[in-house]
């Protein structure tokens, strides 16, 4: 199946079972229409505490302004509710991208300082497991109709605990090799630093644009992990090596689906942003983009689906 047949495919499933587009709904709404959890006064004590313009010396009161500014603005308009939106799993999330200005509630207006740095840590921690929880859930539920099961919520839920804990760990272990990694650098650019300043800025731009590489070819890799986590329930180890194959044996179609559906959503997002001027437009913007969203990702655990099973059957006529 080519790829345009694969997307049709995806959308057909999706018009046949709009059961799927609600749970994506119901979160973007309550992002839309919950409270805002602000951290303006928390950002506001870092920008009190930083030493003011013109402790810096004239060359950089400009610039030092300018990040006094920018960090007052983020602190101002950042709401940590936005933490709960599915998007981190690649799940559709209009209001996890950006806040609409129209609310249909004055309760939406509702302003909740975020009083500490600790209840800041745990609230955005607590929200990202909730949002990685419901993100597999929806993810089982998607799966189940790949599969062409009948609906089955206790084998979902049993699905949903065993892919939330294997998503969890993944994420930790990148999170924790990434900062492992970035401090060794850090740490080996300050010690050449102390021998050569020159030598020092050619490291760190080095790693930076070889992290960028490599984090692009990872990002390739892991596209699948997570659809063959759900779809065949299996270890994050399996699920790695059944991505990486996927994708080096169907390289260029890989890469063609990742782009085409990440222009679609890309497109789509500013028509979105633009119909959401008022409350009847920001409803069909959530609903339109729920859909499309949910969509490209059944097109992409039938594109893994279909890609797999050819590569099992190869492996089945090589063995023959």
């Amino acid at each position: 199946m080519g790829i345009i047949d694969t997307l049709s495919a995806g959308f057909d499933r999706v018009t046949r079972r709009l059961w799927l587009v609600v749970i994506p709904v119901l979160v973007d709404i309550g992002i839309w229409i919950g409270p805002k959890l602000s951290i303006g006064e928390l950002v506001q004590k870092v920008v009190v505490a930083l030493p003011t313009a013109s402790d810096v010396g004239d060359q950089y009161q400009q610039t030092w302004a300018f990040i006094q500014a920018y960090l007052t603005n983020l602190g101002s308009h950042t709401n940590i509710l936005t933490f709960l939106s599915l998007r981190l799993l690649g799940l559709p999330s209009l209001t996890g991208n950006f806040t609409p200005k129209a609310v249909p509630f004055a309760a939406a207006q509702r302003l909740i300082e975020i009083p500490t740095w600790p209840a800041l840590l745990g609230t955005a921690i607590l929200l990202t497991m909730l949002s990685l929880f419901i993100s597999c859930f929806c993810l089982s539920l998607i799966a189940q109709e790949v599969r062409e099961e009948e609906l089955d919520i206790p084998y979902v839920l049993q699905t949903t605990w065993r892919s939330w804990l294997r998503v969890v760990t993944l994420l930790s272990v990148m999170l924790l090799l990434t900062a492992m990694m970035t401090s060794g650098v850090g740490i080996l650019a300050a010690l050449l630093s102390l021998i050569s300043q020159e030598l020092s800025w050619l490291i760190l731009n080095l790693f930076t644009w070889g992290a960028l590489l490599v984090g692009v070819y990872i990002a390739i890799i892991l596209f699948f992990t997570l659809r063959a986590i759900v779809l065949d329930d299996i270890g994050i180890v399996r699920a790695l090596w059944h991505s990486f194959n996927v994708v080096h044996r169907n390289f260029l179609a890989t890469i063609g689906f990742i782009l085409l559906i990440n222009i679609v959503q890309t497109g789509l997002l500013y028509i979105w942003r633009m119909l959401a001027t008022n409350v009847m437009g920001t409803a069909v913007g959530i609903i339109g983009n729920a859909y499309v969203g949910t969509g490209l990702v059944v097109a992409s655990f039938i594109f893994y689906r279909d890609r797999f099973v050819a590569w099992q059957q190869s492996r089945m006529e090589e063995g023959k």
